[in-house]
């Protein structure tokens, strides 16, 4: 069985929306199916699709999410990938450059999520979905660093509450173009088509709204922790998680990533010292939350991948 709590932010859903929401992975079939055979429940009794759910509710799906429209994610020990920190409760793993998170499609294989349940199996049926095993966020595909994975269930959902209520504090790295102020706040929306639209947009008085979907609340505090003549290291810290965030909310202030082709970030390519890489160049270098086993805090940091730290030196951006 899975629980699901009811946040106040989610006060108002339907069952059926609430149970999509959670888990993408189900089809609308599917979340009929299973009410039909009196397989979701709410506080505890069969619950009817219509249902209208109150901030404090608990939804219980008796089924194991993996067994649902999509199957398992394939085991594959193929994939590399360092494991920072490892309890019976959750896993913290290094994510290299290039690596995709998750399967887009059942049978897929190479991503972490087919690495992570290739080393803990018991993730199968934890999660988000199925083909998103004890996932409890995301990193695009270009970007490296510490991702956390649920291994029980109710792991997953004391840590899901910590990430939805904002606190589980996020730090990244990042080389920018040029120069940002020593310091500052960027406190704009994020504005999107929908996932199968690359691209998102920083939301300006409202300008944007006619033409996106989806607009959510964004913020990110950055810091410059070194600056040459063409780029900075700059440090972020994520309040908010809204896709593509640091990325955009860079190039709306005029300092895009380095080698961030999607937002203006590419540069001058060439084969000369300080030129832009083949990939953007962010790192999710730090979280910091509560265990949800003892409630300990825990500090979980990932070490700069080497292309990385190889172009901090050509661009003399490196620690002395």
């Amino acid at each position: 069985m899975q629980a699901f709590p009811v946040s106040a932010s989610e006060s108002g859903a339907r069952l059926d929306r609430f149970v999509q929401g959670l888990l993408p992975g189900l089809s609308r079939r599917d979340i009929r199916t299973l009410i039909a055979e009196q397989r979701i429940f709410c506080n505890g009794q069969p619950a009817s699709k219509g249902r209208i759910l109150a901030a404090g509710d608990r939804v219980e799906l008796v089924a194991p999410c993996g067994a649902l429209s999509g199957g398992t994610v394939p085991p594959d020990p193929g994939v590399c990938f360092e494991v920072l920190f490892e309890d019976p409760f959750l896993v913290a793993a290094a994510k290299p450059p290039g690596l995709s998170m998750h399967p887009l499609r059942p049978g897929e294989m190479g991503t972490l999520a087919n690495g992570l349940v290739s080393r803990y199996p018991e993730m199968q049926g934890v999660g988000f979905g199925p083909l998103e095993p004890g996932l409890l966020h995301r990193l695009d595909r270009e970007t490296s660093g510490i991702v956390l994975a649920a291994r029980r269930a109710d792991a997953f959902q004391r840590l899901r509450v910590q990430f939805e209520n904002r606190r589980v504090i996020k730090i990244y790295l990042a080389v920018a173009h040029g120069c940002p102020p020593a310091r500052g706040v960027i406190d704009r929306a994020i504005a999107s088509r929908g996932r199968r639209n690359s691209r998102v947009w920083v939301e300006e008085d409202g300008r944007a709204s006619r033409r996106v979907r989806h607009v959510r609340a964004a913020q990110t505090r950055f810091r410059v922790v070194r600056a040459s003549a063409r780029f900075s290291l700059v440090r972020l810290l994520m309040t908010t998680g809204a896709r593509h965030q640091l990325r955009a909310h860079l190039a709306w202030i005029g300092h895009p990533v380095a080698g961030d082709r999607l937002y203006g970030g590419e540069g001058l390519l060439g084969g000369g010292a300080g030129d832009v890489p083949e990939r953007h160049l962010l790192h999710a270098s730090e979280l910091r939350l509560l265990h949800p086993g003892d409630g300990r805090r825990l500090r979980l940091r990932c070490p700069l991948p080497r292309d990385f730290q190889d172009f901090l030196r050509e661009c003399s951006l490196a620690p002395d």
